[in-house]
């Protein structure tokens, strides 16, 4: 880091990044000022958790104040980077960088960093737990929840750090690096912030923009996006593909198992009935894992051992609100899958229900186009179930199909049991934010979860 930076301003100030990055900076001796469009009192929990030095100016985000002389702006995700104190920032030439790029600039060791419209915290997880697995002092954070400026002074120059990146962080990267790169995949999202899919693309492949030959990049053969942008990659490729025995992919789902393709054989790293997560695009994550994994070693110099990493497949447990089987009541199979926030998402939910289900879908729009979501639920929905602010909008979208509309997350349960049968899965994948109803998935989850315990014990009525 150039500690010739003494005078910074952060813009944003959340629970998470914004206030880690203060108290980060300040810990450094830096003159740390934190910005936020919001008024004193709406950030009065967060302000008692700041260092007393940091300076903070609330409720007001205008180009002046960058008169007090910062040398430095770092950016928290999801402040768009085009408010006019931003630009105004670039208009007298001072850095406007991520808080990713920040930490990174003090850390240690290797780097994998992972991103794509759907899969990352699942895939970021995983392999952080794999490469545990293998003996590696292991960080995992990022736009998982975990600020990388929580631990960039922990890191060391054996440690792999795991880190989870949106597309929004990487609008703002600079020097950043990883070792290993990897995009999921790419499918519209966010295009209430980007102009097109291509705008969004453009800010996914920033990940990989900083590397040389000597790094390494994992992406998915089988999104068309992706396939298609083969000669922009960096030289040293991995890919994986969930097509039967795919003859140029390096990992593959054949059979109902995942393999990896080695130079001498290929070696079946898990077989879907003996892992805890379930899905098709859960199989996509493993393969990611497996191929960032490998790509590490190979740099290394170093040969994994399979025997651990098919172990640590196996043992996984999944995340909350990513395709968690909740449990089963009256032969019904409840997933609570709220982080489904895009279609994508839906779409590899729904790949699941082996028959018929009850989907619940709806809440905050995101700009996408969500006819899209018209044939993915056309054949698996017995009943599509719809909650929150888009409930006009998808009522229009599925009159063709049938749907009832839910006015709280009990009554779409409730109308979720009538229409099911014996050995349906309720399905929640929202395909949208949940702002309107929940204060994030994770409360949207939970509630639905709190609405299973309920049915389980005969507290909540559905016939």
């Amino acid at each position: 880091m150039n500690d010739e930076y003494k005078n910074i301003l952060v813009v944003g100030l959340g629970y998470r990044t914004g206030l880690a990055t203060s108290n980060f900076l300040a810990g450094k001796g830096k003159s740390v000022t934190v910005t936020d469009i919001k008024t004193e009192p709406e950030l009065k929990d967060i302000i008692d958790k700041l260092d007393p030095a940091v300076k903070v100016i609330a409720g007001d985000q205008s180009p002046e104040i960058l008169d007090a002389g910062f040398e430095l702006v770092v950016l928290s995700p999801g402040v768009p980077a085009v408010i006019p104190l931003l630009v105004e920032a670039k208009k007298r030439g001072i850095p406007v960088i991520a808080e990713i790029e920040l930490a990174y600039r003090y850390m240690k060791g290797r780097i994998i960093a992972i991103t794509g419209t759907d899969g990352k915290s699942t895939t970021t997880t995983l392999t952080g737990y794999i490469f545990r697995a293998l003996g590696f002092c292991t960080f995992v954070g990022g736009n998982i929840g975990v600020p990388l400026v929580t631990f960039a002074d922990d890191t060391t120059d054996d440690s792999v750090t795991v880190i989870e990146l949106s597309s929004f962080q990487l609008e703002t990267i600079d020097t950043f690096r990883p070792d290993v790169a990897a995009i999921l995949n790419v499918t519209p999202d966010h295009l209430d912030r980007y102009n097109s899919i291509d705008d969004y693309f453009a800010a996914k492949k920033r990940i990989f923009m900083n590397q040389t030959d000597d790094d390494w990049f994992v992406y998915n053969k089988d999104n068309e996006i992706l396939a298609l942008s083969g000669n922009e990659y960096p030289r040293n490729v991995l890919k994986f593909s969930a097509k039967d025995s795919d003859a140029d992919a390096d990992s593959f789902f054949l059979n109902n198992s995942v393999y990896y393709r080695s130079e001498v054989i290929d070696l079946i790293i898990a077989q879907e009935n003996e892992l805890k997560i379930i899905g098709i695009h859960n199989m996509q994550n493993i393969m990611a894992s497996i191929l960032m994994v490998v790509a590490l070693h190979k740099k290394l110099g170093a040969v994994p051992d399979f025997d651990r990493i098919v172990e640590a497949c196996r043992s996984f447990p999944g995340l909350e609100h990513r395709m968690e089987n909740v449990g089963e009541y009256m032969g019904r199979t409840f997933v609570n899958d709220s982080k489904a926030t895009t279609i994508g998402a839906v779409e590899m939910a729904v790949k699941s229900i082996k028959d018929k289900g009850v989907i619940i879908v709806g809440g905050r729009t995101k700009g996408d186009d969500y006819s899209r979501l018209v044939p993915v639920l056309k054949d698996k929905a017995r009943m599509i179930v719809l909650i929150g602010e888009s409930s006009d909008e998808f009522a229009e979208l599925f009159k063709d199909s049938p749907h009832v509309r839910a006015g709280s997350m009990e009554d779409a349960v409730v109308k979720a049991m009538q229409a099911s049968e014996d050995g349906d899965m309720i399905l929640l994948s929202p395909a949208c934010a949940s702002f309107d109803m929940f204060t994030s998935y994770d409360e949207r989850g939970k509630v639905f979860k709190e609405c299973f315990r309920k049915l389980m014990e005969g507290e909540l009525s559905w016939n």
